[in-house]
């Protein structure tokens, strides 16, 4: 969680120094990725440890730079982008209060 909070931020960074709304995409894509299959335990682990979403998404970012292409503005993606990180945060955290709450019972 701490990854995807991270990772949200530089998106926000990126918005903020004009990218455009195709670069914002590509890097949410990267960060739902990386967040979706990091979750899988073993596998997530061995995925986190080759897919980096936060170094692919500077070097998204310095391409897009370099490329002159950073007029645009992505704020709207990013409304939508930031609304889809948020709620693919709130249900994770369901999730695991559910499975926490399941185990308690199981206890008691």
């Amino acid at each position: 969680m701490a990854g995807f909070a991270i990772s949200g931020v530089l998106l926000l960074v990126m918005a903020r120094n004009g990218a455009s709304g195709m670069v914002a995409l590509k890097m949410a894509g990267n960060i739902l990725l990386d967040s979706a299959v990091g979750v899988i335990p073993f596998l997530g682990d061995i995925f986190d440890f080759r897919y980096k979403s936060n170094t692919r998404n500077v070097r998204l970012l310095q391409a897009h730079y370099r490329e002159g292409k950073h007029e645009g503005s992505a704020r709207g993606v990013i409304l939508i982008v930031l609304a889809a990180l948020a709620l693919s945060l709130f249900i994770m955290l369901y999730i695991v209060w559910k499975v926490l709450d399941w185990i308690w019972q199981s206890i008691f």
